[in-house]
């Protein structure tokens, strides 16, 4: 059964059907709710809220869109009000995903200190780039890179035309490219 077919069924009150979204949206809602707000208990009430607007707004639903793209825009606006309502200048860091990073097992390839090192410190410097990019080429990066969406769904998500998200990833990469010049050989 397909999002819509699922969707549909919620609007007509079926939650096996909800906790069927649930379940395969989960995982990618709280990842980009992360990648926002930055800390884990944050993330997760935020993707919960994701849900719990989705659910409560079921009976208005019309299959205009994709339902990624809906819960997409919905993580991105109210991850953007979090950070909104703590004051935050600028995005948190990944400090999680860092920790996370250092748990995953190693192959054999790159089981070497330095090169472990070396690498924690690219992923550390490419990190703190993307922070640094300003909101709306930071979210199309993000959504595009690191959630794959296609440009037509950044569009979607972020409310612009898909020329306006060409333009925003191409100086994003131009930025990236720029901060990242003194680092690179």
């Amino acid at each position: 059964m397909d999002d819509t077919e699922l969707m549909l069924r919620v609007k007509q009150g079926d939650d096996q059907a909800f906790r069927q979204i649930v379940e395969t949206y989960h995982k990618p809602i709280l990842d980009l709710c992360f990648r926002y707000v930055g800390n884990q208990e944050d993330a997760e009430e935020v993707a919960q809220d994701v849900f719990i607007r989705l659910y409560k707004a079921a009976h208005r639903y019309q299959p205009k869109a994709k339902l990624s793209t809906l819960l997409y825009r919905i993580a991105v606006n109210l991850s953007l009000n979090r950070i909104r309502d703590r004051k935050a200048k600028r995005w948190v860091s990944w400090e999680h995903h860092r920790k996370e990073d250092e748990k995953r097992p190693l192959s054999s390839e790159t089981s070497q200190p330095d090169t472990v090192l070396e690498n924690k410190e690219k992923q550390k410097m490419i990190r703190d780039v993307i922070d640094s990019l300003p909101p709306n080429q930071r979210t199309a990066v993000i959504l595009k890179r690191y959630h794959d969406l296609s440009y037509e769904e950044v569009a979607d998500v972020m409310r612009c035309s898909v020329s306006a998200v060409e333009a925003r990833l191409h100086r994003a990469k131009q930025n990236l490219k720029k901060r990242l010049k003194p680092f690179i050989p």
